[in-house]
């Protein structure tokens, strides 16, 4: 698309050239004290002003050397095109009527020379150098937003108000202590079933008491007569019990210093101060469920 609008253009600039060298010709060329010579210069520098002056409008945006390129090779083709149609003893020589190409001459190089010279001026004159530093480069603007009346008139309306101006504080809300409540846990007794002591002696027999709250079933294993037929004692274990106190989770001994109570109900071992504390057992009996 680029090409195409590029190609556009350079016709434009080239029928730009051709029309300035016709109207030179048209309304010069009925003027005899001009002469051929003066004449031919005339159009020289007529078609490679207009030439060089399009091409600045139209290619503006690409390097020198390009526009300059492109400026001579249409302004070059706008005067052979005036040359085939009106011939003169000063037209180019290295393409003859019949197309066919020569050898340029001296009068050749000097006309395209003056064609030039004359284009460079609308070409090059305060022609802008680009900066391509990229620091140099300016910012481009912020767009404008519109704004809408309401968005004009509500600051105005927000500073007119009397609640905005500041004249007098709010008072601050009182800050409430608030005391830290404490909370005190209450341990519930646990029941809690006497365990025989690992040291066992064959000194003194082992009594075992149980809760009347908890009765677990107890199944007695038979052994076979056969494989003990000659051991016909009973098997005793003796030891010392250990008693823990239901309140307090910890070991009863006998002649403790805390003093020792134990339950008449349940036998249940308690120190003296944990008992007064409740004034009960700390196991849940039967009647109390």
């Amino acid at each position: 698309m680029k090409l195409i609008n590029g190609l556009i253009k350079w016709i434009i600039v080239l029928a730009l050239a051709l029309s300035t060298g016709l109207l030179v010709i048209i309304f010069l060329s009925s003027k005899p004290e001009l002469g051929t010579y003066l004449l031919r210069l005339i159009l020289l520098a007529a078609v490679g002003f207009i030439g060089g002056l399009a091409s600045r409008v139209f290619f503006g945006g690409l390097s020198a050397v390009v526009t300059i390129f492109i400026t001579m090779l249409a302004n070059l083709l706008a005067v052979l095109a005036i040359d085939h149609f009106y011939a003169t003893a000063y037209q180019f020589q290295f393409l003859g009527n019949d197309f066919r190409l020569q050898a340029p001459t001296v009068t050749d190089g000097s006309q395209f020379l003056l064609m030039t010279l004359v284009s460079l001026l609308p070409l090059l004159l305060f022609r802008k150098t680009t900066k391509t530093n990229a620091s140099l480069r300016k910012a481009p603007k912020p767009k404008k937003t519109r704004k809408f009346f309401s968005q004009t008139i509500q600051p105005v309306l927000t500073k007119a108000d009397p609640r905005n101006w500041k004249l007098w504080k709010k008072p601050k809300p009182m800050a409430v202590k608030h005391t830290p409540v404490k909370t005190t846990r209450v341990e519930k007794p646990v029941l809690s079933v006497a365990r025989p002591s690992a040291s066992i002696t064959a000194s003194q027999p082992v009594t075992i008491r149980k809760s009347a709250a908890v009765k677990p079933a107890v199944k007695k294993l038979k052994l076979p007569g056969k494989l003990f037929k000659g051991s016909q004692a009973d098997v005793k274990l003796v030891g010392e019990e250990e008693h823990v106190c239901p309140y307090c989770l910890e070991e009863v001994v006998k002649g403790d210093s805390r003093g020792v109570t134990v339950c008449p109900e349940c036998g249940t071992w308690h120190h003296q101060d944990c008992w007064s504390l409740t004034g009960s057992c700390g196991v849940a009996h039967r009647n109390e469920l």
